[in-house]
Order: C-alpha cells, then sequence, then structure tokens
C-alpha cells in the first residue's frame, strides 16, 4: 500500500512555476506519487499568499493544484497539535501540515509522508521526501 504524501508549498511552487531550481526533482516526485498526493488547507492558504505577493494569478494556481492532490479535512485536535509543534519552534504553516501529517496516520491507517526542502519535518520524526536530494 503506497503512502499518503503531504505536499508543502516548495513542491507546488517548483511545479507551477516556469522556472525553479527544484523543478526537475519535484517532477520526477510527482511522476513517482501519483494518486497519493495531498494538500492542507494552510499549504493552500500559505501558497494564496505566495501568490499574491508574487503577482501569480490565484484561482488558476489552485486550480492546477487541484488536479494532482486531494484536500484534507479539518478537526480541533489538528489545531491543538499544532500548537505543541509551534510551541517548540515551528512556523505556523510548518505546524500545521505536520499536524495534518499526523491526523492522516489514525485516520487512513496509512504512513504519511512529507514532500518538503524543509528540514524541519524530519526534526520531528516525520518521513520526508526531500527536494533537494538527488
Amino acid at each position: 500500500m503506497q503512502s499518503i504524501k503531504y505536499a508543502d508549498s516548495d513542491f507546488f511552487l517548483a511545479l507551477l512555476k516556469d522556472s525553479d531550481w527544484l523543478k526537475e526533482k519535484a517532477k520526477k516526485i510527482y511522476e513517482q506519487n501519483k494518486g497519493s498526493l495531498y494538500v492542507s488547507p494552510f499549504t493552500l492558504a500559505e501558497l494564496m499568499v505566495v501568490c499574491v505577493r508574487e503577482g501569480i494569478p490565484v484561482k488558476e494556481t489552485l486550480f492546477q493544484i487541484s488536479r494532482i492532490a486531494g484536500l484534507t479535512f479539518i478537526k480541533w485536535n489538528l489545531f491543538f497539535k499544532a500548537a505543541e509543534y509551534v510551541e517548540s519552534g515551528v512556523s505556523v504553516f510548518d505546524a500545521l501540515l505536520m499536524a495534518f501529517a499526523k491526523e492522516s496516520e489514525t485516520t487512513f491507517s496509512q504512513k504519511s509522508e512529507i514532500i518538503s526542502s524543509d528540514k524541519v519535518y524530519k526534526k520531528f520524526g516525520f518521513n520526508v521526501i526531500d527536494l533537494k536530494e538527488k
């Protein structure tokens, strides 16, 4: 059984931007994990902020992401778990993503992984598909 992969904003940005230093690695990871990619609502919120800041069309970006990743659920316990990560020094968006990944392991009875170039996830014991690794 293939694990659920939660993709971080840098993964989607690498795929969607015309030029990105992580683009080739992101494309390879995407091809290897079609059908098991998910995004949290908070990763989408972060991407929307980046789109507005960079002048990237928000609606088109969301449409493209919706074609390659499933969207997950929201429960109160996710926010409490995220708050624990925040209290440990993790950014709010990274904490929310980790809380979603942890919750999915219980809900779907599958191990979850995070696709990212950010090293913070490994510090908390998450399996990471590293965009920077060759």
